[in-house]
């Protein structure tokens, strides 16, 4: 298994506290995130998604 140089631990970026996005919409397997001015993440990184339930969990 080849490893991404821009990851430093367990495959999440290095930049991950610096690139939170939002996830604008979903259509199928697509994502469509919106990240702040300056803050997009590295091409081919994963991206991870931490989401809450309907009662805010």
């Amino acid at each position: 298994m080849r490893t991404n140089p821009t990851t430093s631990r367990s495959g999440v970026s290095a930049m991950e506290e610096k690139s939170a996005g939002r996830i604008d919409q979903i259509i199928g397997p697509v994502l469509d995130i919106t990240f702040p001015p300056g803050k997009l993440p590295y091409i081919y990184n994963a991206l991870v998604v931490k989401s809450r339930d309907t009662d805010g969990n």
